[in-house]
């Protein structure tokens, strides 16, 4: 639409909007009517409720004389409870009729009305019925002419006031609203006329105020768009015109910014590929190289001038020299399913100017935006990752053989050092059987002190190739329920009467290699029942979850450790205990602690000296996946 089109748009839904009011007025003179209605319910209802209830006096009042006319029993029943039926409706209505809006004066009546017609009832109705039931003729009949009649004379002029006061106020409530309704009608027509001439007159200005800046506008908005970014552009109201200017002239100043931008951009991305140390060919879509950067000129020896417009294939070798063909890896992207293979890094051959080859890595990434399809190939020289591979292989073969050696040396160490152990073990208790009565006392200790000391160099080399055999030698992980392989280890630990050892709770069931939990668990007991200096022993075994791991705690009563010697006690062959006291090899924590981590989990120590230890440590609860691998 041109812009007039959109002006006498503008301006007919201005006229429909003035018209729209109008009618919005229109509906507000319904409300007015409106009004009237409310009158109805202001002073009509409470006209007919106050005519009732007069109606349903005059019926009493007739009801007690028809029954004092024909005082048959029938007559007498009928009438007095039609009397007790038009009391209890003139009671309802009565209070209906309170509740409506009340002027000053009528509440004034209303309240009195309420005090005669009390008095009317109470002293002339009520006793009245009861004496025609009691068929007391003459008693009922000086009730009415002493008591009804006199009593019913201001109930009547009360009521008549509140009559003629409904009346009164109706007709003028209903005159009021007539006048306000012909009021907003006058406002309403002469507010419609005034705001069509006024939309007429504005919209002639408004027209004329527009078309020539909008002329102006257009011819500078030519003048931008032909690439005069110097155009002055001045804006002179604030209007949507001035606006409209204001955003033409943001626009070419953010257009002056793009642009610079844009050219500083390109300086960047030009420093960029300078400085990379990796290649940057970018080639049109039959191969020919268009741009090198400086990194791809350094990595196959080629100047700029000798390789733009030539064939990338010049930069890969030949794939069989007999038949003079050259490996096409960029044909090669372009064949893998379309564009699947562009930007998948593979591992290619380069050849360099002098014709050395080398290993590289090389992705082609598609460029749009031109008019033909463009590509840049990236490439990385990896001589030097490789020949670190290659490096990395031998060193870790050489280790292999001599991790191959050092479990060799392992079992021919226990082989060759328990063999006389034994040896030693047994003829130590041979002399200390056959030859204990020519043992002095300090004789007899030093054999105890022999036999205890190959038992310990036995435990010591048990002890060392387990260790070493954790992480190594491997078991198949298979669902180990802990409740019942801590109630085997306990069995075959057979702790003395005064030790307690306690599971306080449900123990998990994890997959795991069954000889390494066991270990765990019976070289914390056995330290707990070693080490215990009390009476009476309590031990408590328990496991929580926390996020993705089991919580392990193993808890003791005895003579505790103190904190300085927390970290060493899981150090190899460190024990805290004299060996001749306390027969150990201190080796049990740190295999415990060597099977923790190596499935990921953790082992502390938590303890005050005098009052006990506590031994946590933590299995992930995914465990299997971990090892099963």
């Amino acid at each position: 639409m041109t812009i007039k089109s959109r002006l006498i748009f503008t301006l007919s839904f201005l006229v429909a909007f003035l018209l729209g009011m109008g009618i919005i007025g229109l509906f507000g003179m319904s409300n007015a009517i409106e009004g009237l209605r409310s009158v109805y319910h202001d002073r009509a209802i409470p006209l007919s409720q106050v005519g009732y209830i007069e109606s349903l006096l005059l019926k009493n009042r007739l009801a007690v004389t028809s029954a004092l006319v024909l005082p048959t029993a029938d007559t007498i029943d009928k009438k007095t409870t039609q009397v007790e039926k038009n009391t209890a409706e003139i009671r309802e209505t009565w209070q209906a009729y309170k509740e409506t809006h009340l002027t000053p004066v009528e509440q004034k009546l209303a309240a009195k009305f309420a005090e005669d017609h009390r008095a009317y009832v109470t002293e002339g109705l009520i006793p009245a019925v009861a004496a025609l039931r009691a068929n007391k003729i003459g008693e009922a009949n000086r009730i009415l002419v002493e008591k009804i009649r006199p009593l019913y004379i201001p109930v009547g002029e009360t009521i008549d006031a509140l009559v003629l006061l409904q009346v009164d106020e109706a007709r003028r409530k209903y005159d009021q609203e007539q006048q306000r309704y012909k009021n907003i009608r006058n406002i309403l027509v002469a507010s419609i006329i005034i705001a069509l001439v006024l939309a007429a007159l504005f919209s002639r200005m408004f027209i004329r105020a527009v078309f020539r800046p909008l002329e102006d506008l257009v011819s500078i908005s030519r003048s931008v768009a032909a690439g005069n970014l110097r155009q002055e552009i001045e804006v002179f109201s604030n209007d949507e015109i001035g606006q409209l200017m204001q955003g033409l002239k943001e626009m070419r100043d953010s257009l002056v910014d793009t642009i610079a931008q844009v050219r500083a951009s390109e300086a960047h991305t030009q420093a960029l590929l300078s400085n990379l140390i990796d290649g940057v060919v970018s080639v049109n879509e039959q191969g020919a190289i268009k741009t090198v950067n400086p990194a791809a000129k350094r990595i196959f020896g080629y100047p700029e001038s000798e390789i733009i417009g030539q064939n990338i294939g010049q930069l890969f070798p030949e794939l069989e020299q007999e038949q003079g063909r050259r490996v096409d890896y960029f044909g090669k992207y372009l064949e893998i399913e379309g564009s699947k293979g562009l930007g998948v890094v593979t591992e290619a051959v380069g050849l360099r100017k002098s014709g050395a080859l080398f290993p590289l890595d090389l992705a082609v990434v598609e460029m749009h935006g031109e008019e033909q399809r463009m590509f840049v190939v990236i490439l990385r020289d990896i001589s030097e990752r490789k020949h670190a591979e290659e490096l990395k292989a031998s060193l870790m073969a050489d280790l292999e053989s001599a991790n191959e050696e050092l479990r060799s040396f392992a079992y021919v160490v226990s082989h060759d050092l328990k063999a006389p152990l034994r040896a030693i073990g047994a003829l130590a208790d041979w002399l200390s059987t056959d030859y204990a009565d020519k043992f002095d006392e300090e004789g007899k200790e030093h054999m105890r002190l022999l036999v205890s000391r190959v038992h310990r160099m036995g435990n010591l080399i048990d002890g060392i190739l387990q260790y070493s055999r954790v992480g190594r030698v491997r078991e198949t992980p298979v669902a180990v329920d802990v409740g019942e392989m801590v109630q085997d280890v306990i069995d075959l630990l057979d702790p003395p009467p005064n030790v307690t050892i306690t599971v306080e709770n449900a123990l998990p069931t994890v997959v795991i290699e069954p000889t390494r939990i066991q270990q765990i668990f019976q070289n914390l007991l056995s330290n707990a029942i070693k080490y215990m200096d009390k009476p009476l022993s309590e031990i408590r075994i328990a496991c929580s979850a926390q996020g993705e791991q089991w919580k392990f705690s193993v808890t003791d009563n005895g003579p505790g450790i103190e904190s300085r010697h927390f970290e060493k006690i899981f150090q190899l062959f460190q024990t805290l205990a004299p060996r001749d006291r306390i027969e150990s090899t201190g080796v049990g924590l740190a295999l415990v602690k060597k099977i923790v981590e190596m499935y990921g989990g953790h082992i502390w120590i938590e303890s005050a000296v005098g009052e006990g230890s506590t031994f946590f440590f933590t299995l992930p609860q995914a465990i299997a996946n971990r090892n099963s691998n």
